[in-house]
């Protein structure tokens, strides 16, 4: 059986039964090229901070035994004072440091994060690291955390990429309350069955919730739009994990309500409003979707680290509902700054008087952002704006069907109003995706033969988003009473 490691250990805590599952390979999970593009980034994030100490070690033995008996060697060397991927073995436990400094009276913890916002899990993930490498006898005096400074440009020098954080307090603090947990995991994710699975809030982000609780039920609680955790509460103290089972007189929103009843009868909730709704719109209409690239190491000159920069869009012209009259798209070089060619197209294409359907304010926001970059661009951006009609804003106000499962997202309302219409064919399945590959066009990871392909696959991507939202405007339309 494998050791109990710092993903084990911290999901055991909320849910000795995931734990369990992992620690017994009885999960299998396939990453995504998003989760791909992540951890590459992650990896070289790592590796600039690890070039801060030229002294340093890394310790990159593949076997768990072989990298901690390395470790044990070379902290048994006063000469050596950075040690990289130090790994420890304690009861069971592995841990390893992203940095370890030796100090005059113990060590120093460095973990190294890829964000720029201090978030409470990292105390979790140092806390977890810090209470093995003390199991294994080391006496930790500070424990930090570099992040990604937002001040950071390109071909700045690498001791400017990183932002120190000292969190040995809260850490240590931390360490005595998992010290309570260190038996009880360890006993819980090694019985031969796996423990009962609980309904708790946290499920609610379990990625395996689907295949656990929730399995076999349709509309579950947590299919209840902004569900808190005193109503999650209050439904789990009834013994109600169904929202068709939740009672008239249980105190819900307006929209949680409407979820409800729908779910309930199975009826499709069409309000008296949507029919004006929609003639508020100014034809011929524009469909307009963008996609967007964000990286901790920016791409490109003069740019922060995670600025969302926009990538390419797909327009699509109709004369009347469901008429497509016209097509034009853009994609930028991925080999440099293409925000201004890319709000200066955006302009030309966007001519006209017609309302510009997007799905969500995402579009809005990238345009507003564009007009404080490019000041002299305003007038024209600002009349983009101010023909907007965000088409999931009106199905949220107007329209709710069961299969909607909470959420007017485009990826539940698709399946619900336009079945036959599908994203598995495509290369590119979506927006994580479309950020991974151009991302990875951008830093040189494709020969020039892909390189073409991916281009291809990236629009093919933008134009369906646009035809998505055509085709979920015709259904509205035909829904009309």
């Amino acid at each position: 059986m494998r050791n109990v490691n710092k993903e084990i250990f911290l999901d055991s805590i909320v849910c000795p039964a995931l734990g369990w599952m992992i620690r017994n390979d009885k999960i299998s999970t396939t990453d995504t090229l998003g989760d791909k593009f992540r951890m590459w980034q992650g990896s070289e994030v790592h590796k600039r901070a690890r070039g801060l100490y030229p002294q340093g070690i890394f310790i990159d033995e593949p076997k768990i035994k072989t990298a901690a008996g390395k470790t044990s060697a070379l902290i048994g060397d006063q000469e050596e004072s950075v040690l990289f991927e130090a790994t420890f073995i304690a009861d069971g436990y592995v841990a390893k440091t992203d940095i370890l400094q030796r100090l005059d009276e113990g060590w120093h913890i460095i973990e190294v994060k890829s964000s720029i916002r201090d978030k409470a899990e990292f105390i979790d993930d140092m806390a977890y690291t810090t209470m093995i490498v003390e199991q294994s006898g080391l006496q930790i005096k500070k424990i930090t955390l570099f992040l990604v400074s937002k001040d950071y440009r390109l071909g700045m020098d690498d001791n400017l990429l990183f932002v120190e954080v000292d969190h040995t307090d809260e850490v240590k603090s931390r360490v005595e309350e998992f010290r309570k947990f260190f038996d009880i995991v360890e006993g819980v994710t090694r019985t031969p069955e796996k423990p009962e699975a609980v309904l708790r809030f946290e499920c609610r982000k379990c990625k395996h919730f689907r295949e656990c609780l929730g399995k076999d039920i349709e509309h579950h609680i947590f299919d209840l739009p902004r569900l808190s955790q005193p109503k999650f509460n209050g439904l789990t103290e009834l013994d109600i994990i169904s929202i068709e089972d939740i009672p008239v007189d249980f105190e819900l929103t307006s929209f949680q309500e409407r979820v409800r009843e729908c779910a309930q009868s199975g009826y499709i909730y069409v309000s008296d409003d949507l029919n004006d709704s929609l003639e508020s719109i100014v034809w011929p209409v524009f469909y307009l979707d963008f996609e967007t690239v964000m990286t901790a190491i920016p791409l490109y000159p003069g740019i922060a680290p995670y600025t969302q920069i926009p990538t390419q869009y797909s327009i699509h012209l109709c004369s009347d509902v469901g008429k497509i009259i016209d097509h034009s798209e853009y994609l930028a070089d991925p080999h440099k700054d293409c925000r201004r060619e890319f709000a200066e197209n955006l302009i030309q294409n966007l001519q006209g008087n017609g309302s510009i359907i997007v799905y969500s304010n995402f579009e809005k926001t990238i345009i507003n952002a564009l007009m404080r970059i490019f000041p002299n661009l305003t007038d024209e951006l600002s009349e983009i704006v101010s023909r907007l009609v965000d088409l999931e804003a009106i199905i949220k106000k107007n329209f709710y069907h069961p299969s909607f499962y909470g959420s007017t997202s485009i990826k539940n309302t698709l399946p619900a109003l336009v079945p036959e219409m599908s994203y598995e064919n495509l290369a590119i399945m979506d927006g994580d995706m479309a950020m991974a590959v151009f991302a990875f066009m951008s830093i040189g990871k494709y020969s020039n033969m892909e390189l073409e392909r991916k281009k291809k696959d990236l629009l093919e991507y933008c134009k369906q988003d646009t035809l998505a939202m055509i085709y979920l405007h015709q259904r509205l339309d035909e829904n009309i009473i």
